[in-house]
């Protein structure tokens, strides 16, 4: 599964939006997505986002409508993700 993913700063947050169709942008097969997209952004919290015509459908483990309030998801640079393909492994352990 490949999927668009930007990473952007909402309300002074730095977060990961990940751009699936509509109908995973639930409980249930979102957090199932959320879970295969935590390995590629280990330190940043990630929320899911559907644009449609009439606003913008979020889901995430915090509150991610709030956070998306105002914001305009649509015009977000991003990169595609193959879900399928293991993330890169650091070539470096973390300094910590």
């Amino acid at each position: 599964m490949k999927i668009r993913v930007a990473v952007t700063e909402l309300k002074g947050v730095r977060v990961a939006v990940a751009f699936p169709p509509p109908a995973w942008v639930t409980p249930g097969m979102g957090d199932a997505l959320l879970a295969r997209l935590r390995p590629y952004f280990p330190a940043l919290p990630i929320m899911l986002a559907s644009v449609q015509k009439h606003g913008v459908r979020t889901h995430a483990a915090f509150q991610a409508q709030a956070l998306a309030e105002g914001a305009d998801l649509s015009r977000l640079e991003g990169i595609e993700i193959d879900l399928d393909v293991a993330p890169a492994r650091l070539e470096q352990p973390p300094p910590f």
